[in-house]
Protein backbone atom coordinates (compact mmCIF):
# COMPACT_ATOMS: atom_id res chain seq x y z
CA UNK A 1 0.00 0.00 0.00
CA UNK A 2 1.46 2.96 -0.66
CA UNK A 3 1.22 6.20 1.64
CA UNK A 4 2.79 8.53 0.07
CA UNK A 5 1.54 12.25 -1.21
CA UNK A 6 1.03 12.87 -5.04
CA UNK A 7 3.62 15.26 -6.89
CA UNK A 8 0.64 17.89 -6.82
CA UNK A 9 0.41 17.74 -2.93
CA UNK A 10 3.75 17.53 -2.13
CA UNK A 11 4.16 20.42 -4.29
CA UNK A 12 0.74 21.90 -1.84
CA UNK A 13 3.01 20.91 1.01
CA UNK A 14 6.39 22.71 0.36
CA UNK A 15 4.81 25.66 -0.92
CA UNK A 16 2.39 26.23 2.14
CA UNK A 17 5.09 25.18 4.51
CA UNK A 18 7.61 27.61 2.89
CA UNK A 19 4.84 30.45 3.04
CA UNK A 20 3.56 30.25 6.64
CA UNK A 21 7.68 29.77 7.87
CA UNK A 22 8.29 32.85 6.16
CA UNK A 23 5.32 35.03 6.71
CA UNK A 24 3.41 33.19 9.91
CA UNK A 25 6.96 33.28 12.54
CA UNK A 26 6.15 32.88 15.98
CA UNK A 27 6.71 36.47 16.44
CA UNK A 28 3.30 36.97 14.51
CA UNK A 29 1.54 34.15 16.42
CA UNK A 30 2.50 36.29 19.73
CA UNK A 31 1.12 39.45 18.61
CA UNK A 32 -1.84 37.79 17.10
CA UNK A 33 -2.79 36.08 20.42
CA UNK A 34 -2.23 39.38 22.13
CA UNK A 35 -4.39 41.44 19.95
CA UNK A 36 -7.94 41.63 19.56
CA UNK A 37 -8.84 40.72 15.93
CA UNK A 38 -7.15 37.07 16.08
CA UNK A 39 -5.81 36.82 12.97
CA UNK A 40 -3.42 39.19 10.12
CA UNK A 41 -5.21 40.51 7.46
CA UNK A 42 -2.15 41.03 5.57
CA UNK A 43 -1.15 37.47 5.51
CA UNK A 44 -4.95 36.54 5.08
CA UNK A 45 -4.88 38.48 2.07
CA UNK A 46 -1.89 36.90 0.88
CA UNK A 47 -3.37 33.66 1.62
CA UNK A 48 -6.64 34.41 -0.60
CA UNK A 49 -3.85 35.72 -3.37
CA UNK A 50 -2.42 31.92 -3.69
CA UNK A 51 -5.93 30.18 -4.15
CA UNK A 52 -6.00 28.82 -0.42
CA UNK A 53 -9.34 29.77 -0.08
CA UNK A 54 -11.23 28.68 -3.16
CA UNK A 55 -8.85 25.32 -2.92
CA UNK A 56 -11.61 22.64 -2.92
CA UNK A 57 -14.44 24.85 -4.52
CA UNK A 58 -15.31 24.14 -7.93
CA UNK A 59 -13.93 26.41 -10.87
CA UNK A 60 -17.68 28.04 -11.47
CA UNK A 61 -16.90 29.79 -8.06
CA UNK A 62 -13.75 30.88 -8.56
CA UNK A 63 -11.85 27.87 -6.46
CA UNK A 64 -9.20 25.21 -8.14
CA UNK A 65 -11.39 22.03 -7.58
CA UNK A 66 -8.89 20.70 -5.92
CA UNK A 67 -10.14 17.89 -3.36
CA UNK A 68 -10.51 16.89 0.45
CA UNK A 69 -7.53 15.41 1.00
CA UNK A 70 -5.53 18.06 -0.56
CA UNK A 71 -7.28 20.79 2.13
CA UNK A 72 -5.98 18.08 4.36
CA UNK A 73 -2.16 18.58 2.91
CA UNK A 74 -2.89 22.42 3.39
CA UNK A 75 -4.64 22.37 7.05
CA UNK A 76 -1.66 19.76 8.49
CA UNK A 77 0.70 22.94 7.60
CA UNK A 78 -1.26 25.10 9.17
CA UNK A 79 -1.18 22.78 12.36
CA UNK A 80 2.88 22.53 11.77
CA UNK A 81 3.04 26.52 12.14
CA UNK A 82 0.33 27.02 14.88
CA UNK A 83 -0.97 29.65 12.59
CA UNK A 84 -3.97 31.61 14.24
CA UNK A 85 -7.01 32.44 11.87
CA UNK A 86 -10.05 32.04 10.31
CA UNK A 87 -9.14 30.21 8.06
CA UNK A 88 -10.75 26.89 9.37
CA UNK A 89 -13.84 28.21 10.25
CA UNK A 90 -14.42 29.82 6.72
CA UNK A 91 -13.68 26.45 4.87
CA UNK A 92 -14.41 23.46 7.14
CA UNK A 93 -17.45 25.18 8.94
CA UNK A 94 -18.77 27.38 6.24
CA UNK A 95 -17.83 27.20 2.66
CA UNK A 96 -18.22 23.03 2.50
CA UNK A 97 -21.57 23.03 3.57
CA UNK A 98 -22.73 25.71 1.60
CA UNK A 99 -20.63 23.84 -1.28
CA UNK A 100 -22.52 20.71 -0.02
CA UNK A 101 -26.12 21.82 0.48
CA UNK A 102 -26.74 25.53 -0.51
CA UNK A 103 -28.93 26.32 -3.37
CA UNK A 104 -27.38 27.87 -6.07
CA UNK A 105 -28.21 31.33 -5.24
CA UNK A 106 -26.48 30.89 -2.41
CA UNK A 107 -23.70 29.75 -3.56
CA UNK A 108 -23.14 32.19 -6.45
CA UNK A 109 -23.45 35.22 -3.73
CA UNK A 110 -20.92 33.88 -0.79
CA UNK A 111 -18.49 31.19 -2.11
CA UNK A 112 -16.76 33.23 -5.02
CA UNK A 113 -16.34 35.78 -2.16
CA UNK A 114 -14.80 33.17 0.02
CA UNK A 115 -12.24 32.11 -2.86
CA UNK A 116 -11.19 35.97 -2.95
CA UNK A 117 -10.84 36.50 0.50
CA UNK A 118 -13.64 38.85 0.76
CA UNK A 119 -16.17 36.75 3.27
CA UNK A 120 -14.97 35.21 6.66
CA UNK A 121 -17.42 32.48 7.67
CA UNK A 122 -17.67 30.14 10.98
CA UNK A 123 -20.80 28.07 12.57
CA UNK A 124 -23.01 28.61 15.57
CA UNK A 125 -23.61 24.98 16.65
CA UNK A 126 -22.50 23.91 20.66
CA UNK A 127 -24.78 25.73 23.38
CA UNK A 128 -24.43 25.67 27.02
CA UNK A 129 -25.97 22.51 27.29
CA UNK A 130 -25.08 21.31 24.03
CA UNK A 131 -21.05 20.92 22.68
CA UNK A 132 -21.55 17.56 20.53
CA UNK A 133 -24.96 16.11 19.32
CA UNK A 134 -27.23 18.71 17.73
CA UNK A 135 -30.23 17.13 17.62
CA UNK A 136 -30.20 18.77 21.37
CA UNK A 137 -29.91 22.09 20.16
CA UNK A 138 -32.20 24.93 22.26
CA UNK A 139 -31.84 28.06 20.25
CA UNK A 140 -35.45 28.91 18.38
CA UNK A 141 -36.29 29.81 15.34
CA UNK A 142 -39.46 30.85 15.46
CA UNK A 143 -41.53 31.81 11.88
CA UNK A 144 -43.10 34.65 11.43
CA UNK A 145 -43.93 37.46 8.29
CA UNK A 146 -42.71 34.91 6.12
CA UNK A 147 -39.19 34.58 7.53
CA UNK A 148 -37.95 33.49 11.11
CA UNK A 149 -36.68 34.96 14.18
CA UNK A 150 -33.97 33.76 16.05
CA UNK A 151 -33.36 33.73 19.90
CA UNK A 152 -30.65 31.89 22.14
CA UNK A 153 -27.21 31.90 23.08
CA UNK A 154 -24.24 29.76 21.24
CA UNK A 155 -21.16 29.28 22.77
CA UNK A 156 -17.45 28.64 21.29
CA UNK A 157 -18.55 30.53 18.05
CA UNK A 158 -15.15 31.16 16.51
CA UNK A 159 -14.47 34.43 14.84
CA UNK A 160 -17.84 35.60 15.59
CA UNK A 161 -16.26 38.96 15.86
CA UNK A 162 -14.83 39.26 12.23
CA UNK A 163 -17.43 37.05 10.14
CA UNK A 164 -19.33 37.92 8.00
CA UNK A 165 -21.85 35.63 8.35
CA UNK A 166 -22.40 32.64 10.82
CA UNK A 167 -24.16 29.03 10.09
CA UNK A 168 -26.63 28.84 12.76
CA UNK A 169 -27.95 25.93 13.79
CA UNK A 170 -31.29 26.20 15.45
CA UNK A 171 -34.34 23.78 16.22
CA UNK A 172 -37.68 24.98 14.14
CA UNK A 173 -39.87 22.68 15.43
CA UNK A 174 -40.55 19.26 17.77
CA UNK A 175 -39.38 18.89 20.82
CA UNK A 176 -35.63 18.59 22.39
CA UNK A 177 -33.72 15.18 20.97
CA UNK A 178 -36.35 15.14 17.87
CA UNK A 179 -34.14 14.05 15.01
CA UNK A 180 -36.99 16.29 12.95
CA UNK A 181 -36.86 20.02 12.92
CA UNK A 182 -33.44 21.08 12.61
CA UNK A 183 -32.52 23.74 10.42
CA UNK A 184 -28.99 25.81 9.20
CA UNK A 185 -29.76 29.44 8.75
CA UNK A 186 -26.85 31.81 6.88
CA UNK A 187 -27.08 34.14 9.38
CA UNK A 188 -25.20 38.08 8.43
CA UNK A 189 -23.35 38.48 11.40
CA UNK A 190 -23.60 41.98 11.89
CA UNK A 191 -27.89 42.24 11.95
CA UNK A 192 -29.31 44.23 14.98
CA UNK A 193 -29.80 41.77 17.85
CA UNK A 194 -26.59 39.52 18.03
CA UNK A 195 -24.69 40.17 20.73
CA UNK A 196 -20.79 39.14 21.64
CA UNK A 197 -18.70 37.96 24.53
CA UNK A 198 -15.08 37.25 23.96
CA UNK A 199 -14.16 33.34 26.00
CA UNK A 200 -11.19 33.03 27.07
CA UNK A 201 -9.48 29.81 25.97
CA UNK A 202 -6.41 27.60 26.16
CA UNK A 203 -5.60 27.85 23.15
CA UNK A 204 -5.61 31.90 22.97
CA UNK A 205 -7.97 31.62 19.80
CA UNK A 206 -10.91 33.90 19.26
CA UNK A 207 -13.37 32.21 20.34
CA UNK A 208 -17.32 33.85 21.19
CA UNK A 209 -20.34 33.25 23.52
CA UNK A 210 -23.12 34.79 20.88
CA UNK A 211 -26.98 35.82 21.59
CA UNK A 212 -29.55 35.93 19.36
CA UNK A 213 -32.23 38.49 20.46
CA UNK A 214 -34.93 37.99 17.92
CA UNK A 215 -32.70 37.93 14.94
CA UNK A 216 -34.88 37.94 11.70
CA UNK A 217 -33.68 35.72 9.10
CA UNK A 218 -35.46 35.28 5.34
CA UNK A 219 -36.63 31.66 4.31
CA UNK A 220 -34.33 32.27 1.50
CA UNK A 221 -31.69 32.08 4.58
CA UNK A 222 -32.04 28.31 5.19
CA UNK A 223 -29.00 25.94 3.89
CA UNK A 224 -30.71 23.10 2.73
CA UNK A 225 -34.38 21.36 3.72
CA UNK A 226 -36.14 23.40 6.50
CA UNK A 227 -36.86 20.54 9.73
CA UNK A 228 -34.42 18.70 8.08
CA UNK A 229 -30.80 19.61 8.43
CA UNK A 230 -29.90 17.37 11.14
CA UNK A 231 -27.79 15.18 8.73
CA UNK A 232 -26.43 18.10 7.04
CA UNK A 233 -25.04 19.13 10.30
CA UNK A 234 -23.73 16.06 11.16
CA UNK A 235 -22.21 15.84 7.78
CA UNK A 236 -20.31 18.71 8.06
CA UNK A 237 -19.11 17.77 11.64
CA UNK A 238 -18.00 14.68 10.19
CA UNK A 239 -15.92 16.42 7.31
CA UNK A 240 -14.70 19.37 10.12
CA UNK A 241 -13.49 16.90 12.20
CA UNK A 242 -11.81 15.00 10.08
CA UNK A 243 -9.95 18.36 8.66
CA UNK A 244 -8.71 19.25 12.26
CA UNK A 245 -7.27 15.67 12.85
CA UNK A 246 -5.06 16.87 9.93
CA UNK A 247 -4.36 19.96 12.27
CA UNK A 248 -3.65 17.98 15.24
CA UNK A 249 -1.29 15.89 13.12
CA UNK A 250 1.15 19.09 12.21
CA UNK A 251 1.26 20.60 15.45
CA UNK A 252 2.19 16.92 16.51
CA UNK A 253 4.52 16.44 14.03
CA UNK A 254 6.51 20.08 15.09
CA UNK A 255 6.48 18.56 18.56
CA UNK A 256 8.17 15.48 17.74
CA UNK A 257 10.76 17.07 15.37
CA UNK A 258 10.93 20.04 18.26
CA UNK A 259 11.60 17.14 20.62
CA UNK A 260 14.32 15.32 18.56
CA UNK A 261 16.61 18.24 18.10
CA UNK A 262 16.31 19.15 21.62
CA UNK A 263 17.88 15.61 22.81
CA UNK A 264 20.44 15.90 20.04
CA UNK A 265 22.20 19.17 21.40
CA UNK A 266 21.01 18.92 24.96
CA UNK A 267 23.68 17.19 27.13
CA UNK A 268 23.60 16.05 30.39
CA UNK A 269 25.85 13.60 31.91
CA UNK A 270 28.39 14.07 29.51
CA UNK A 271 26.55 12.71 26.52
CA UNK A 272 23.18 14.08 24.67
CA UNK A 273 20.24 13.04 25.88
CA UNK A 274 19.06 11.06 22.92
CA UNK A 275 21.87 8.83 23.43
CA UNK A 276 20.08 7.48 26.84
CA UNK A 277 17.61 4.08 25.88
CA UNK A 278 14.79 5.16 27.93
CA UNK A 279 14.75 8.60 25.83
CA UNK A 280 14.99 6.82 22.60
CA UNK A 281 12.04 4.55 23.88
CA UNK A 282 9.95 7.84 24.68
CA UNK A 283 11.05 9.18 20.97
CA UNK A 284 10.08 5.88 19.05
CA UNK A 285 6.62 6.10 21.10
CA UNK A 286 5.86 9.42 20.06
CA UNK A 287 7.14 8.39 16.39
CA UNK A 288 4.55 5.76 16.12
CA UNK A 289 2.05 8.33 17.55
CA UNK A 290 2.27 10.91 15.06
CA UNK A 291 1.97 7.99 11.85
CA UNK A 292 -0.68 6.27 13.41
CA UNK A 293 -2.90 9.50 13.64
CA UNK A 294 -1.49 10.60 10.85
CA UNK A 295 -2.62 7.40 8.56
CA UNK A 296 -5.90 7.16 10.65
CA UNK A 297 -6.53 11.00 9.69
CA UNK A 298 -6.23 10.33 6.01
CA UNK A 299 -7.91 7.45 5.49
CA UNK A 300 -10.89 8.80 6.96
CA UNK A 301 -10.11 12.29 4.54
CA UNK A 302 -9.98 10.21 1.61
CA UNK A 303 -13.02 8.10 2.17
CA UNK A 304 -15.04 11.58 2.93
CA UNK A 305 -13.29 12.83 -0.23
CA UNK A 306 -14.56 9.94 -2.48
CA UNK A 307 -17.96 9.86 -1.21
CA UNK A 308 -17.62 6.42 0.65
CA UNK A 309 -19.39 6.41 4.28
CA UNK A 310 -17.04 7.46 6.94
CA UNK A 311 -18.24 7.61 10.30
CA UNK A 312 -16.47 4.38 12.02
CA UNK A 313 -13.36 5.70 10.27
CA UNK A 314 -13.49 9.39 11.36
CA UNK A 315 -14.65 8.28 14.86
CA UNK A 316 -11.17 5.87 14.74
CA UNK A 317 -9.88 8.90 13.72
CA UNK A 318 -10.63 11.59 16.07
CA UNK A 319 -9.98 9.45 18.90
CA UNK A 320 -6.78 8.04 17.95
CA UNK A 321 -6.01 11.37 16.99
CA UNK A 322 -7.18 13.23 20.69
CA UNK A 323 -5.13 10.18 22.72
CA UNK A 324 -1.50 10.59 20.20
CA UNK A 325 -1.61 13.93 20.63
CA UNK A 326 -2.14 14.35 24.14
CA UNK A 327 0.69 11.65 24.93
CA UNK A 328 3.04 13.26 21.90
CA UNK A 329 2.37 16.81 23.93
CA UNK A 330 3.10 14.94 27.52
CA UNK A 331 5.99 13.37 25.80
CA UNK A 332 7.59 16.91 24.52
CA UNK A 333 7.32 18.52 27.44
CA UNK A 334 8.95 15.65 29.92
CA UNK A 335 12.02 15.64 27.33
CA UNK A 336 12.12 19.52 27.11
CA UNK A 337 12.29 19.63 30.85
CA UNK A 338 11.93 22.95 32.45
CA UNK A 339 12.24 24.61 28.66
CA UNK A 340 9.42 23.56 27.99
CA UNK A 341 6.74 25.47 29.87
CA UNK A 342 8.67 28.25 28.94
CA UNK A 343 6.68 30.66 26.97
CA UNK A 344 9.48 32.28 25.67
CA UNK A 345 10.54 28.96 24.13
CA UNK A 346 7.56 28.23 21.15
CA UNK A 347 6.67 24.63 22.90
CA UNK A 348 3.86 25.57 24.76
CA UNK A 349 1.82 26.83 20.98
CA UNK A 350 1.69 23.46 20.61
CA UNK A 351 0.65 21.93 23.98
CA UNK A 352 -1.78 24.72 24.29
CA UNK A 353 -3.58 24.12 20.78
CA UNK A 354 -3.53 20.40 21.39
CA UNK A 355 -5.92 20.22 24.32
CA UNK A 356 -8.15 22.54 22.59
CA UNK A 357 -8.56 20.26 19.87
CA UNK A 358 -9.14 17.31 21.81
CA UNK A 359 -12.52 18.88 23.50
CA UNK A 360 -13.79 20.07 20.18
CA UNK A 361 -15.72 18.85 17.40
CA UNK A 362 -15.76 15.56 19.41
CA UNK A 363 -13.93 14.52 22.54
CA UNK A 364 -12.43 11.01 22.92
CA UNK A 365 -15.79 9.31 24.47
CA UNK A 366 -18.08 10.88 22.24
CA UNK A 367 -16.06 9.21 19.19
CA UNK A 368 -15.75 6.40 20.77
CA UNK A 369 -19.51 6.20 21.66
CA UNK A 370 -19.88 6.43 17.64
CA UNK A 371 -17.40 3.52 17.20
CA UNK A 372 -19.33 1.54 19.78
CA UNK A 373 -22.50 2.10 18.08
CA UNK A 374 -20.94 1.15 14.30
CA UNK A 375 -19.16 -1.85 15.04
CA UNK A 376 -22.57 -3.60 16.80
CA UNK A 377 -21.14 -3.35 20.57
Amino acid sequence: MDFALSEEQEMLRKSARDFLSAECPKSLVREIEAGDLGYSPEVWKKMAGLGWMGLVLPEEYGGADFSLLDLAVLFEEFGRAAAPGPMFSTIAMGALPILEFGTEDQKKALLPKVATGELILTMAMAEPEVNEDPKFVTIRAVPQEGGFVITGTKLFVPYAHIADYMLVVARTEGALGDDEGIAVFTVDAKSPGINLTPLLTIAADKQFEVVFDRVSVSSSDILGSLHKGLPQVRATLRKAAALQCAVMVGGAQQELEMTAEHTKTRIQFERPLGAFQAVQHRLADMFIDVNGARWTTYQAVWRLSEGLPADREVAIAKAFTNIACQRVAAGAQQLHGGLGVDKDYDLHFYFRRAKAFELSLGSTPFHLKTLEAEIGF
